[in-house]
């Protein structure tokens, strides 16, 4: 995901898109306005058009909406993911290396465990691929 943060960059994929995705239904304030009720998989809420009317722009205004942002989760997400999902909370929080085409970088969902209502430990400090970036594939 570091190339995505070039602004030469006009296409990304892979696990940008989920980002993306996740950004969209965790930061209700930043997501474009559409008519349909959610689904699942949840990423097909914005197959249809949307609109960007009111979002914030500035950036303190979003820093600011980030902050007062609610600990709690939305239940009309919750009530649409299947139940098998649920199953095995302890996958949720799995530290796992992501290999997208041409960077690796750790997964590290112990830094975000209480945006989802678990008991997050005093974070060590990330694990740092520098070597690895510099492979071309």
């Amino acid at each position: 995901m570091c190339g995505t943060t070039q602004p030469s960059k006009a296409k990304i994929g892979g696990c940008p898109s989920l980002l993306q995705s996740w950004a969209r239904f965790r930061f209700l304030f930043l997501r474009p306005r559409v008519g349909h009720p959610y689904t699942f998989p949840l990423i097909t809420r914005w197959n249809y058009p949307t609109s960007y009317a009111r979002l914030p722009t500035s950036l303190e205004d979003i820093r600011l909406l980030l902050d007062q942002q609610p600990e709690a989760q939305d239940p009309t997400i919750r009530a649409v993911i299947p139940d098998e999902y649920f199953q095995n909370p302890n996958a949720w929080q799995m530290k796992v290396a992501l290999i997208n085409y041409a960077t690796m970088e750790m997964h590290q969902s112990d830094r975000v465990l209480r945006q989802f209502g678990c008991r997050q430990p005093i974070p060590v400090a990330p694990e740092v691929f520098d070597y690895h970036h510099k492979i071309d594939l």
